[in-house]
């Protein structure tokens, strides 16, 4: 036989160009030729190979996966080994095996492997396996070194990496029970109340530990972990953190404790902070700030992604918002069209959260969250399911063809971890939080659409959620093809203006029956989509990594005045209240008079930040200058673009109001928000001071209403003295500051109306049931459709008729919306 391996010519120059490794590989039949769009990202690698750090954006379904390898290979081949493939999680990294053996490229899954660590195969794992305190690549130092290493879905990483980072301990654990005696004494300063419940185990009660506080008792702190260093709960994360403890944040709640660093130094697992090449593959990631604040890139050396030049490689998505085409529209209608649909097709519903999935069962076939994911993933995959209901998974999942033809995404994404609440609490209304929400929603949107020619419907559904995507601020934070899928849905809305959600079952049925006018027109608006160029870096996140990473190295002053720069660019005060935490934290460790001092500054911009030692000035409210009917005209003019919008946030605050346990805070929210936008003063001034009522009116005739919120109380023997008497401290609270001679009603909200064992009687009190709250939010709904005729608003006079109407003026709110206080 002929040895054909001795007529290769050993000093032959290795083949470089991943095009020409593909056609030099023995491939399966299935893999022809390159596609253009990867001949197109290749041939431009080619040319910026040896930056440290590169961006790739391809589109799902644009064959990332073939890519991705191919420049490993090639990087093998130029002696810039070992290659690492990172995948988000155990399922993809067999998606990747799998597609290279299909390609002739050999991989090994285990980083010890000998064929790896030589630079002759490829090693393919999880983010999990690369990012953690026991790394088999090395913590702190190189045990496996990377040459070349691709993060795919890069997006998808994002989540996984924070949680690697973070130490989660429960109540049960020793060192939970040490850590909270050590600062119970400013938990308690914050607020006396909050920390009570933190005491009762209260899940949904949370506090964060003052950056004081967590500071000054480090030497308590970290002997109660150490002392638990090769526990189960510590093991894998407590040697990421030992070391920059003083610069991580802890939030406790009833049932969990977190600590967590301002951003995940990443450059701990030294193999891929060393790393010559770092190639990051992302299909929907619009904010490139990521890549700085969580793997670690030099902002100044990145450059613009390698972005094709057409996005036409992608999936078919009909997006429909239900509550744009008709506002009128109920979730309990939407509801019965994903089940009537479900009968034909396989239906996947994305929630936020296991309260909200509880709501689907017995019309869900399966609800899918923690362990359970992956059996119903395949279930799907392999045939006809259903209905499925997936809780808070919105990356990671591949839902390809037939496993998924309907995909509704059910409101807002809710947080993935106690900080993150924190500052989301900070960010609700600012232009940082609603990108935060964008991005979630658009890697959610993507799970229905794999390949490109695969398609699916798609609906967004909830008043919140409609809201965020409709607005031209959410939308401009989402990729060049989504937009340009939604354009299409906009132009689409317009022929359904008004049609109920049998007019929504048929427009989808074209899609499912794959309506030749439908598609033609569907691939024309992927083909107008422009790809986003250049980079797309947050300022305000460059800066808090480069402040985190000079603090850690000792460099305060440095830290602070890159802060400060970055504050002195913001006009959102929500993120610069946030930014001024951040530079309070670090000035504290060489000034802690003047730490205080910008927090105060932070908090008289946002009441939800940390309050200063010294407390903070109660400001007191006042009633809304001029006539109630201007004043509502005044703030619907400034809030609401198009009557649909106004109709669409008042049903989010209808839904917040609701008689619901553990939904206090968003409750109280919506009263407050209620109260501005009819006109009245409004305040929250235990939120704020940590002291008073929950809530506080001001109505326009000079009275107040002092109103304390029980909207998830279960008793059903009377109000509780508990209750009771907390609204009686609100009362004391306001006579404190505002005098007794000051006009003022107390009410609460609460199922009952009457007193409960050994409570007592308070004068005067009034009572919001769920009659009188079902009374008011049809009220409100139908005040906010009133208001949308233009003609209405632009008259002052008509507002007020519409305020007698509807019962919101100081002398018809609380007879009509409240009933007396009964002594039982």
């Amino acid at each position: 036989m002929v040895n054909f391996d001795d007529l290769l010519d050993d000093d032959e120059v290795p083949v470089i160009d991943p095009r020409d490794i593909f056609l030099t590989l023995e491939r399966d039949k299935r893999f022809a030729f390159p596609r253009d769009i990867q001949t197109e990202v290749m041939k431009a690698w080619v040319d910026v190979r040896d930056q440290r750090d590169t961006i790739i954006k391809l589109n799902v379904g644009s064959g990332k996966t073939l890519v991705g390898l191919l420049l490993l290979q090639s990087s093998l081949n130029e002696g810039k080994g070992p290659a690492l493939f990172v995948c988000p999680d155990n399922q993809l990294v067999s998606q990747v095996v799998e597609e290279a053996a299909a390609l002739g490229i050999e991989v090994v899954e285990d980083p010890r492997d000998a064929a790896f660590a030589a630079g002759q195969k490829i090693c393919v794992t999880t983010i999990h396996k690369l990012f953690n305190g026991k790394s088999v690549f090395g913590v702190d130092t190189i045990k496996l070194p990377i040459g070349t290493v691709i993060v795919d879905d890069a997006h998808a990483c994002i989540a996984t990496i924070s949680e690697q980072f973070r130490i989660t301990l429960p109540n049960s654990h020793e060192a939970y029970g040490k850590i909270l005696k050590a600062v119970a004494s400013d938990l308690k300063r914050q607020s006396p109340s909050r920390y009570l419940e933190l005491e009762d185990g209260d899940p949904w009660a949370s506090m964060e530990v003052p950056f004081w506080a967590w500071k000054d008792k480090q030497d308590k702190i970290l002997k109660a972990l150490h002392e638990h260093k090769d526990g189960n709960e510590l093991m894998f994360s407590y040697p990421l953190l030992r070391e920059i403890l003083p610069y991580c944040r802890c939030i406790v709640s009833g049932q969990y404790l977190e600590i967590e660093p301002i951003c995940p130094p990443t450059d701990l697992i030294k193999s891929f902070f060393k790393a010559k090449r770092r190639i990051y593959m992302t299909a929907s990631l619009a904010d490139d700030s990521v890549l700085v604040t969580h793997f670690g890139a030099n902002p100044e050396k990145l450059t613009a992604p390698i972005v094709p030049v057409s996005s036409q490689f992608m999936g078919e998505r009909m997006i429909l918002m239900p509550q744009e085409l008709n506002p009128d529209i109920e979730i309990p209608e939407i509801r019965q069209l994903l089940v009537d649909l479900s009968e034909d097709e396989n239906v996947v519903v994305i929630v936020p959260s296991k309260q909200a999935a509880d709501s689907w069962k017995g019309q869900a076939d399966q609800i899918l969250i923690g362990d359970k994911v992956t059996a119903g993933i395949e279930k799907l995959r392999n045939g006809h399911v259903g209905l499925t209901v997936l809780v808070n998974r919105y990356d990671g999942i591949d839902l390809p063809g037939d496993a998924c033809r309907i995909l509704a995404l059910f409101e807002l994404p809710e947080v993935s971890s106690f900080r993150e609440a924190a500052d989301m609490a900070i960010l609700a209304d600012s232009k940082s939080g609603l990108r935060r929400q964008m991005q979630r929603i658009e890697q959610g949107m993507g799970r229905g659409v794999r390949s490109n020619d695969d398609y699916c419907v798609v609906l967004l559904c909830g008043p919140k959620l409609t809201s965020r995507i409709k607005s031209p601020e959410g939308r401009q934070m989402l990729t060049g093809a989504t937009q340009a899928q939604l354009d299409l849905s906009t132009n689409l809305a317009k022929q359904l203006d008004g049609t109920d959600t049998a007019g929504i079952k048929k427009v989808i049925q074209q899609c499912l029956n794959r309506d030749s006018g439908w598609v033609k027109v569907s691939k024309k608006a992927i083909l107008k989509a422009k790809p986003t160029k250049g980079l797309s870096l947050d300022p305000i996140a460059i800066a808090t990594r480069t402040a985190f990473d000079q603090a850690r190295i000792g460099d305060h002053p440095a830290a602070i005045q890159t802060l400060k720069s970055a504050i002195n660019t913001l006009e959102d005060e929500d993120a610069k209240a946030l930014t001024l935490v951040r530079e309070a934290e670090i000035a504290h460790h060489i000034d802690p008079a003047n730490a205080q001092k910008i927090l105060l500054a932070a908090h008289k911009l946002n009441h939800s930040v940390l309050k200063p030692i010294e407390g903070i000035a109660y400001q007191k409210l006042s009633a809304v200058a001029g006539k109630q009917a201007a004043a509502v005209q005044e703030i619907h003019r400034s809030r609401f673009l198009e009557a649909a919008d106004r109709v669409l946030h008042f049903k989010g605050l209808v839904e917040d109001l609701k008689f619901e346990p553990n939904t206090s805070n968003e409750f109280e929210a919506a009263i407050h928000d209620v109260g501005r936008l009819l006109g009245q003063g409004s305040q929250r001034p235990e939120k704020s001071s940590e002291k008073g009522p929950d809530n506080l009116w001001a109505f326009s005739n000079g009275e107040y209403v002092v109103i304390e919120c029980k909207n998830g109380a279960t008793s059903e023997q009377g109000i509780s003295k508990h209750d009771l008497g907390q609204l009686g401290q609100g009362l004391d609270w306001f006579e404190e500051r505002y005098t007794k001679t000051v006009p003022k009603t107390a009410l609460i909200i609460h199922p009952m109306k009457n007193t409960g064992p050994g409570a007592a009687m308070i004068e005067g009190a009034r009572v919001m049931t769920e009659k009188q709250l079902d009374g008011l939010r049809n009220a409100l709904l139908d005040f906010a459709k009133a208001l949308g005729d233009g003609n209405v608003l632009n008259d002052v006079n008509r507002i007020g008729e519409l305020l007698t109407s509807h019962g919101f003026t100081p002398s018809t709110f609380l007879p009509r919306y409240s009933v007396p206080l009964k002594q039982t």
